[in-house]
């Protein structure tokens, strides 16, 4: 081979190599994409919260404003949280220690933040978030990151129930972004053995009605809140009493 192929075959070489680096990460979203949307796990069995019939549990909850009660009247007494609290010791007579590490104003990537606190001995994570990324997420870019929480979790706590919270309706003439959102959700829930907690479905589909339940448009009243425990409770008790 003269010197002036080899040089137009080195040349050759280094465009290919420049087009691969350019196209892979494209490809790699794609796979991923193909990968969330074609696989559906079975709801796996609950370990964690199921201790609560016999023993104390530790529980961690990531997430916004809701996910810290924002608009109720006490949130110490009248958020979901507490209301989840009583009702639950109550039924199983052992201790839930609530770790909160939501804040108000937050997106999934506190989330990822805080989840990396979270302490191998957890036995139950609640994922309460997405209200506010559907102003700064595609719903494919929020559901890559919420597949990341869930799988980073699941290397923080391997013996944690992960339950993921989709956030109630706001009052809106245009629900369609966190309608996307929710589906994300509800999709990486399931495909990543995690367990569904469709709060939103909880709540009113009148807006007047709705409206009668939040605090101002967005967040919860103490009437609302009530409502998002009682819905969460219900679901939890089913799991915990279930036989497998």
């Amino acid at each position: 081979m003269n010197i002036k192929n080899r040089t137009a075959m080195v040349l050759s070489l280094a465009i290919l190599i420049t087009i691969s680096s350019i196209i892979a990460p494209n490809k790699v979203q794609a796979t991923e994409n193909t990968a969330v949307n074609s696989t559906t796990a079975a709801a796996p069995a609950l370990t964690g919260i199921k201790k609560l019939k016999t023993s104390n549990i530790n529980v961690v909850i990531l997430g916004d404003s809701i996910a810290v009660n924002q608009g109720a009247s006490d949130p110490s007494t009248t958020g979901w949280e507490s209301i989840l609290f009583t009702s639950l010791t109550s039924m199983y007579s052992h201790n839930i220690l609530w770790y909160n590490k939501g804040s108000s104003g937050t997106l999934v990537d506190y989330c990822l933040q805080r989840a990396d606190e979270i302490a191998e001995n957890t036995d139950a994570v609640f994922i309460c978030v997405g209200r506010n990324d559907r102003n700064y997420y595609t719903p494919d870019q929020f559901c890559l990151k919420y597949i990341q929480l869930i799988q980073l979790i699941k290397n923080k706590a391997p013996n944690a129930d992960i339950f993921c919270i989709v956030e109630p309706p706001m009052v809106s003439s245009d629900e369609s972004l966190f309608k996307a959102i929710r589906s994300q959700i509800s999709l990486a829930s399931k495909s990543y053995g995690a367990n569904l907690l469709d709060v939103w479905s909880a709540f009113p589909t009148n807006q007047t009605d709705l409206a009668a339940v939040l605090s101002d448009g967005l967040h919860p009243k103490d009437k609302g809140y009530k409502l998002m425990s009682n819905y969460i409770y219900k679901q939890l008790i089913t799991k915990i009493n279930e036989v497998k």
